[in-house]
């Protein structure tokens, strides 16, 4: 991909006016005015350490400083130390008063020299922009899943006119290569980090079938890795539409790769909010999406590594019983700690938007998921709540989006039933894009939630009937 070209959206355009690095456009653009899209707080980075190395007269270096201040992320500088290998990080979030420390280290510094070398990046700019992406990807996650086309993305040929022999040979020869290392890269980010893995192909689904049973693991390195393949000859936006609806994620977590321009055009023009790079060659590709830090994350995660299969065991009991018997453990989060996790980083079901702000009487829990065989599925909502005179004030509610329809909402519904005493139960409440979820189970249940007029508050109204149908329709229970 040439550096100045290949960006073309509008977005991307007004601010490229004065830069001619497309890779730091992108790490702007759809990486943290994504952030922006969710978090309008503003922070101070004071970065120890660089300021010696910092370039002199470096347009891109500048330029991506600018950038982040009008991102609201102002970079400052302190110290003037010979050497480094490792940074201390301070960042005061001064829209909240609270601020978090953290050290980046620079051991693997031939990584960075060669990520700058590819991009054109100065390294310590890329340095700055792996610290801002570990302070976003410690508050959200932005992207979560990779949706992909075939022909010609992840194979070299056309299935429909070449046939599935001659795919076969294509990706026994060394044209194939850059496939084969492309795909070890999406592997690893599924295997690794939980990205989820889809695919959305203009082919025949029993054919795009055979083809992969028939591929080799060594040729098609994501075989047995994909979560959801969808090939038919609807547009690729509706495809997506349904990968979102099979994964439990909202479109805008969906990175969409498709070698064809008037594809990649359509999908841009239907979901705005997905982010589909424009490339020409999959070394390119890679590159951009590292330099972006497109699939950040603030570090390894047995959890999320686990993500991938359990929402596949999660669909199957889904798919074999939609009400499957699983355990429940709560816990007491003393600091809100681990609720103000998950309220950061849910889109689809979370009542308020009020993150963590609470006044000093609010408790907060959280629930952990357990089968039968022990096995843990880990943390799948939070609640916190005050009592306040005779009633029960629930400052915010959200869920994983793994865990939606299987019971747990109504289980949750049926112990604030219990913690509340008989006390009315009011919810705070704010209407957003990302809390769908939210007003489906309203909707579901409409006889037991009442809006004010506002809509900033709902009641619920716990009567026999309706705890009967939550009861009917749960089988989790408290361990």
């Amino acid at each position: 991909m040439a550096k100045s070209e290949n960006i073309s959206t509008n977005a991307i355009d007004q601010v490229s006016q004065n830069i001619d690095n497309s890779f730091l456009c992108v790490y702007i653009n759809n990486f943290v005015k994504k952030f922006r899209n969710y978090n309008k707080d503003e922070y101070i980075v004071t970065i120890s350490g660089i300021k010696k190395f910092i370039p002199k007269d470096d347009k891109n270096f500048n330029w991506l400083i600018e950038q982040l201040k009008e991102n609201n992320f102002n970079i400052e500088f302190k110290g003037d130390e010979e050497s480094i290998n490792e940074i201390d990080i301070n960042c005061n979030n001064i829209t909240k008063n609270t601020s978090i420390n953290f050290k980046y280290q620079i051991h693997y510094l031939p990584t960075i020299v060669e990520l700058s070398s590819k991009t054109d990046i100065h390294l310590v700019a890329i340095i700055i922009t792996k610290i801002v992406a570990q302070i976003i990807s410690k508050l959200k996650t932005l992207y979560k899943a990779i949706v992909l086309d075939l022909d010609e993305t992840l194979w070299t040929g056309t299935l429909s006119e070449d046939g599935i022999e001659n795919i076969i040979a294509n990706m026994n020869s060394k044209k194939a290569i850059p496939f084969i290392q492309f795909m070890n890269f999406v592997k690893v980010l599924g295997a690794e980090l939980g990205i989820f893995i889809a695919i959305s192909s203009r082919n025949d689904y029993k054919i795009v079938e055979a083809l992969i049973d028939k591929l080799d693991i060594y040729i098609f390195p994501l075989k047995n890795q994909i979560d959801c393949i969808i090939a038919n000859n609807n547009d690729k936006s509706e495809n997506i539409r349904i990968i979102s609806e099979q994964l439990s994620i909202l479109p805008n977590s969906i990175v969409f790769i498709d070698d064809n321009q008037i594809v990649r055009d359509e999908v841009k023009k239907k979901w705005k909010e997905i982010f589909v790079p424009e490339w020409e060659n999959h070394t390119d590709l890679v590159t951009m999406l590292i330099a972006g830090c497109i699939f950040e994350r603030e570090g390894l995660s047995i959890n999320s590594q686990n993500r991938r299969k359990q929402n596949k065991m999660i669909q199957t009991e889904r798919i074999q019983n939609s009400m499957p018997k699983l355990n429940i453990k709560i816990f007491n989060d003393d600091q809100h700690s681990e609720s103000i996790k998950l309220y950061s980083k849910s889109n689809q079901f979370k009542f308020s938007l009020n993150d963590d702000n609470f006044n000093d009487e609010a408790e907060s829990l959280y629930f952990e998921l357990i089968r039968e065989n022990g096995e843990n599925l880990g943390i799948c909502s939070a609640l916190t709540f005050s009592r306040i005179n005779n009633f029960l004030h629930i400052n915010n509610w959200a869920i994983s989006c793994r865990y939606f329809e299987i019971g747990l909402e109504e289980f949750i519904l049926l112990y604030l039933q219990k913690i509340a005493y008989q006390n009315k139960i009011f919810f705070d409440h704010a209407h957003t894009e990302y809390n769908q979820k939210v007003r489906e189970m309203i909707a579901k249940y409409s006889d037991a939630f009442k809006e004010n007029h506002k809509k900033c508050t709902i009641e619920i109204n716990l009567t026999k009937a309706t705890l009967y149908t939550f009861n009917k329709n749960t089988n989790l229970s408290i361990i």
